[in-house]
């Protein structure tokens, strides 16, 4: 069975969540690039083809709109600035609270993020396949 698009299913992928979460306030493609690079210290570095080709899904699945501005870009051509729908609001919520799960249920199975590492160590009780 073919893997379903997270434009389907909502789960989205690293990248289209930083893009959407890029987009709660207005802004132009070159500043969401940027904006992804400085947030994330260097370590996530979206390219244009990556970007323009999401923000493209993003708009079909209804989740930005596009916003044409006022001003004009440097050589005539009138920009775009990328804004969340409600809708993408809500999926960006959505995925946010299932990425903060799955986070809880990492910090429990390691043991925090001190490095205290899982086990059945000092009266820690074991996890089975199913905690997964």
């Amino acid at each position: 069975m073919a893997k379903r698009s997270p434009y389907e299913t909502g789960e989205l992928s690293d990248s289209i969540f930083l893009i959407l979460l890029a987009t709660l306030e207005p802004v132009h493609g070159y500043r969401i690039m940027q904006g992804i690079k400085e947030s994330t210290q260097g370590t996530v570095e979206i390219g244009p083809a990556t970007m323009y080709t999401t923000l493209k899904k993003l708009k079909g699945a209804g989740w930005i709109a596009e916003i044409a501005d006022a001003a004009e870009g440097p050589e005539g051509e009138s920009r775009i600035r990328y804004a969340a729908t409600d809708e993408g609001r809500a999926v960006l919520r959505h995925d946010f609270e299932r990425r903060r799960r799955l986070m809880v249920l990492a910090e429990r199975l390691l043991g925090g993020v001190d490095g205290g590492g899982a086990g059945a160590e000092a009266g820690e009780e074991e996890h089975g396949e199913d905690d997964l």
